[in-house]
């Protein structure tokens, strides 16, 4: 112990200069539109960005106690590796408790830039802490939290100006707000339970097709941590299990600049949350531990949307799809919403040894109408029917600074399989390792685990990547990822291969500064039809990404961002396509009032929508704004933080997108007859 003590002050000092009173920790920004890019990977597959933002800000409310938490709380955090997990743990077996969070820096496997990324979502408590809190839990057993978040966007879109013919309506009958409004109650850190109502825009509210007033409402009640009962709720809720390629609701890890975050490690029930209005089961669940055994059970029953085709003589009714978007304002899409009755039963049992990790997933579906995907070639794999087993197994093996996992599982008559690797050779270099081979007929209608497309089938793939720190400040990730796909899918009328590759080197000269520059290459399979050509065939597209982007700090309250961004799209046939973008973020917090100010200024140009680019921009508390940057203009946003004393928060934010050269903007019904685009959002929050 006392051998740490200089060393413990030396570190302290020199984060304690990196984090103290700063508008906006440096990692913090970048974390999380890194987390947004894992999990959108270009549009190709579909994502619950809020979940993980939930996930996010619950861990900054509530930071994990470095000195109390198990491994499986570490987990909570998603960008620890179980190497760095087991360090934190065995630097407490060897020395007990950390004095303070400075002392991170101190435990192996932790670098200076992994520290600054950490604190947000991290704490300490000491004896006399400890104290203190049992006498505010006493006085404060009851927490409530209070959201009410309303936006719109100004212009009026095509949907909101043209009648319907037939009906004599607008074709959106409802206002253009989006309503939303949330309730929290937490009970000694027992009791749970939740209340999420919302209003897409363009919904009735009150009245015809909604006339309960929102169009979805959620809620659930949480247990937990009694005995043998380790949770337990009652409402919508959502699974995740193994490396969720079994069952799994929300987000899976993908390719990204974490290049080491490739596997799942939460088993657990957790309380829904989320506005999306498919990734959840409604029902019950519960889980129960035993020594190493922990056995969870759940059923579901809920209404789905889908898109209903045929009523065959025997009376069976077809379906094609599921409508996924959550909107309710045509007649169209309210004739698909809740036309489906979903039912699940399953279980999943897991044995957690020293270092290892053993889990059996079980899930039967049944549904009150058959799914009919169609006659093409592409979907004669596809499930069809009614009914639908899926199970799995999983497993993970650490074995020094060597991590194995994975899981198989069967559904549809085949099987899919994911099987990885994490090596960490030291603390300045690590490496990662994953094949996964999904068969062309596997189908689940819950999972989300590491893949290419936009669903777990019809791929296989061999994924390396790695992590080295070759000098104090330098930092450098890459990935590689050949994936090949055995069977036709959408936009593919042949088998294909495709080659993804990224690069990314971290430099942070002092405590006020990083900065980035990433190199990203794609070789993307795609179908063209040829004018003297009568059917289409597969061609490759190029994509290559070059991203500088640097964070200072001018001083205390007063934080900058800039980026320059170029991509370059060249198909086999056709012409090259261009885009560029270049943004000015500035961050500052006033001293005298409790405010905050978040600004951007961002100038794009793209030749076409396949040079488009992605930005993360800061947002409300539960929402993201990861839109696609195409064609020629100007984006610009303001938000704005006022704080009254931590229990009432408000938030106002105004984004406007000025297209140059554009007459209209989007299409359908969603058309803006003008050149700009502009959208409000406010949100208070309560907490009592």
């Amino acid at each position: 112990m006392n051998i740490r003590l200089p060393l413990l002050a030396v570190a302290g000092a020199v984060i304690f200069c990196s984090t103290a009173a700063q508008t906006l920790l440096p990692g913090q920004f970048s974390i999380r539109e890194t987390l947004m890019e894992s999990l959108s990977t270009w549009e190709s597959r579909p994502a619950d960005y809020e979940t993980i933002l939930n996930d996010l800000e619950y861990l900054q409310q509530k930071p994990v106690d470095l000195n109390k938490a198990s491994k499986e709380d570490l987990q909570r955090i998603p960008f620890l590796t179980e190497f760095q997990i087991q360090s934190i743990l065995n630097y407490r077996k060897e020395y007990g408790n950390l004095l303070s969070l400075n002392e991170l820096s101190l435990v192996y496997g932790f670098t200076d830039d992994l520290v600054r990324v950490v604190l947000p979502y991290v704490t300490i408590t000491t004896h006399a802490d400890s104290l203190n809190l049992r006498f505010m839990d006493a006085e404060h057993v009851i927490r409530n939290e209070v959201q009410i978040r309303m936006q719109r966007v100004l212009e009026k879109a095509a949907g909101f100006r043209e009648t319907d013919p037939v009906t004599g309506e607008k074709r959106y009958p409802g206002n253009p707000w989006l309503y939303n409004l949330r309730y929290g109650l937490q009970l000694n850190g027992h009791l749970q339970a939740g209340l999420n109502l919302e209003k897409d825009p363009g919904e009735e509210f009150f009245k015809d097709s909604n006339r309960q007033g929102f169009d979805f409402i959620s809620a659930y009640a949480r247990v937990s941590d009694l005995g043998y009962l380790k949770s337990a709720i009652v409402g919508d809720y959502r699974l995740a299990f193994g490396q969720g390629l079994t069952l799994c609701h929300g987000t899976a890890p993908g390719k990204s600049a974490l290049s080491l975050n490739i596997i799942k490690r939460t088993d657990d029930v957790k309380a829904f949350t989320s506005a999306d209005e498919n990734v959840f089961f409604r029902g019950v669940a519960a889980r129960l531990a035993w020594g190493r055994v922990n056995l969870t059970g759940f059923f579901s029953l809920k209404k789905r949307d889908a898109n209903i085709t045929d009523t065959l003589p025997d009376g069976r009714i077809l379906f094609s799809s599921f409508q996924e978007s959550g909107y309710h304002r045509t007649l169209a899409e309210n004739i698909d919403e809740k036309s489906l009755t979903e039912k699940a039963l399953g279980m999943n049992m897991t044995y957690r040894g020293d270092f290892y990790k053993l889990g059996l997933t079980l899930v039967q579906y049944r549904l009150d109408k058959y799914m009919d995907t169609g006659d093409d070639m592409q979907d004669i794999r596809d499930f069809q029917g009614n009914d639908l087993l899926n199970w799995g197994i999983d497993y993970s093996v650490t074995w020094k600074k060597l991590q194995l996992f994975g899981e198989t599982s069967f559904g549809n008559h085949d099987w899919a399989t994911l099987n990885g690797a994490l090596l960490n050779i030291n603390k300045f270099a690590s490496f990662s390792l994953l094949y996964r081979n999904y068969g062309t007929g596997y189908f689940s209608l819950h999972s989300d685990a590491f893949s290419e497309g936009s669903s777990n089938a019809n791929e296989e793939a061999v994924y390396a990547g790695m992590v080295i720190n070759p000098a104090r400040k330098l930092k450098m990730s890459a990935y590689a990822d050949l994936y090949r796909f055995p069977w036709l899918r959408s936009g593919l009328s042949a088998p294909a291969t495709g080659s993804d590759y990224l690069l990314q080197t971290e430099y942070f000269p002092n405590k006020e500064v990083e900065m980035y520059v990433r190199i990203k290459h794609e070789l993307d399979p795609e179908d063209v039809v040829a004018a003297s050509q009568a059917t289409p065939v597969v061609i490759h597209r190029h994509y290559t990404g070059i991203r500088y982007h640097i964070s200072y700090r001018c001083y205390e309250r007063l934080s900058l961002q800039n980026r320059l961004e170029a991509v370059r799209v060249e198909p086999e046939t056709g012409r090259i396509s261009w885009g560029f973008l270049i943004y000015q973020d500035a961050g500052y917090h006033f001293q005298k009032v409790p405010l905050d100010l978040d600004l951007r200024f961002a100038w794009f140009s793209t030749d076409d929508y396949s040079s488009r680019i992605y930005a993360y921009e800061q947002d409300l508390t539960s929402g993201f704004t990861f839109s696609p940057l195409y064609n020629k203009g100007f984006r610009s946003y303001v938000m704005i933080r006022y704080d009254l004393t931590g229990r009432i928060v408000f938030r106002f934010r105004l984004s406007h997108t000025n297209f140059i050269h554009a007459k209209t903007i989007g299409s359908g019904y969603d058309e803006i007859e003008n050149n700009t685009r502009s959208e409000v959002k406010m949100q208070l929050i309560i907490r009592f």
